[in-house]
């Protein structure tokens, strides 16, 4: 028994020894049976890269990762049935399963990663959350682009729109504590804030005073013409 065990390891070790010599590292039922030419690939498990029969330094590793794969090149598939359709190069699967998109998807020639889930950093405290990335303690970048699709408020500048005048918004804030049609500090406290709904509430806020400020110089500017009206009229009789 023990001359059996030794005989076999002594042949899986010059099997890999040999495979390694020609560049190729398979292990594995059926692991890369197909495989005619190549270098640097390495094919471990039942079926992995079933039919793959030429490129250059790939990486399957799991049950049928890679399986339909035939000449690609500089691919990872990680996991059971890992990029099991990909028959193309340069592309990342995490996975565990034969899906089109993979828990992580990455193209190495054009630098991109895409994760097909919530993307949790610092914090357990994601679930449910309904975003892509959770982030604990905050994010520090040097720009940020929104691809916002929202009710733009220029709306305000409109014929029709109906602007408050200003002893209804006096009255608003005296009975609510916060201008109308913004969330109040317990709103915020409770459900956050959504920064693109955020911002497009401020920008009302900001066009609708600057309405205010025109009718405010309109007044001005009457009372202004008035007044000359008088004091000329005043200048008259004496």
């Amino acid at each position: 028994m023990k001359r059996l065990f030794l005989t076999s390891t002594f042949m899986l070790c010059s099997l890999l020894f040999v495979q390694a010599q020609s560049g190729n590292l398979t292990l594995g039922n059926s692991a890369g049976k197909k495989i005619t030419t190549g270098n640097y690939n390495t094919i471990l498990g039942r079926n992995t890269g079933y039919n793959f029969l030429s490129g250059n330094s790939n990486v399957f590793l799991g049950q049928s990762a890679g399986y339909t794969n035939t000449t690609g090149s500089n691919n990872v598939f990680l996991g059971v049935d890992a990029g099991f359709y990909e028959t193309g190069s340069n592309k990342l699967y995490i996975n565990a399963g034969r899906s089109s998109n993979p828990l992580i998807y990455g193209e190495f020639d054009n630098g991109i990663v895409k994760i097909n889930g919530t993307l949790a950093v610092g914090t357990n405290n994601y679930n449910g959350s309904g975003y892509g990335l959770y982030v604990a303690d905050g994010i520090r970048t040097e720009a940020v682009q929104i691809d916002a699709e929202t009710n733009w408020p220029d709306y305000v500048f409109a014929r029709n729109y109906q602007l408050n005048s200003l002893h209804e918004v006096e009255a608003f804030i005296q009975k609510n504590s916060h201008l109308p049609n913004v969330p109040s500090a317990k709103e915020v406290n409770e459900k956050g804030i959504n920064v693109v709904e955020m911002d497009a509430t401020l920008l009302r806020k900001i066009e609708e005073l600057t309405l205010y400020t025109i009718q405010q110089n309109k007044q001005i500017e009457a009372l202004q013409k008035r007044l000359k009206q008088l004091e000329q009229q005043m200048q008259t009789k004496k």
